[in-house]
């Protein structure tokens, strides 16, 4: 009888140790994991363009182009925004608006609008089951800027990609001058 409670406590040991030793580790995606990066734009004085000296643009408005880019944010002042690209497509458009102004009701009453379109590569990375997937982007090298008669945008100077893989939010990517 004692020899079958021994074989039964070493099953019950062995199987234990067995489901212990087959168990994951709990995903979690911890709080300081990478996420995918917005596209850091930096605004510049177009008349000072060999020291980079930063300007501020007044009342900024970004939106995007179409209904898939949905992002939108006004500022009162800044040198600069980060934005969102898409990740199902190789473009992603936004209308900037410089001295952006709406009325009473929420109709825009002034603003210089320049559209640019990024045209980018994606490349997934996959971080863990928890955190899934995040999207890197590279950028070619020059961003179209619909031309018209006002742009605010300088169009000599225009927009420089100063960083082409977009990997993270610590470095501007894109230098915008005006």
């Amino acid at each position: 009888m004692k020899k079958l409670s021994y074989i039964g406590i070493s099953i019950v040991v062995i199987f234990t140790a067995i489901l212990c030793i087959s168990c994951e580790k709990d995903d979690i995606c911890t709080e300081g994991t990478l996420t995918t990066p917005l596209l850091v734009i930096e605004f510049f004085d177009a008349a000072n363009t060999t020291e980079d000296v930063a300007k501020n643009v007044t009342n900024l408005k970004v939106q995007g182009i179409d209904a898939l880019t949905e992002f939108q944010a006004a500022a009162a002042t800044v040198n600069t925004v980060s934005i969102p690209l898409r990740t199902q497509n190789i473009t992603t458009s936004y209308s900037f608006i410089s001295g952006y102004e709406v009325d009473d009701m929420g109709v825009q009453t002034a603003g210089n609008e320049d559209i640019i379109t990024f045209n980018h590569e994606t490349q997934e990375i996959f971080l863990s089951r928890a955190c899934g997937y995040i999207t890197n982007y590279t950028l070619e090298d020059a961003p179209d800027v619909t031309v018209d008669t006002d742009n605010w945008i300088n169009p000599t100077t225009g927009i420089i990609v100063a960083v082409q893989i977009v990997q993270n939010e610590t470095e501007t990517h894109v230098k915008i001058y005006h």
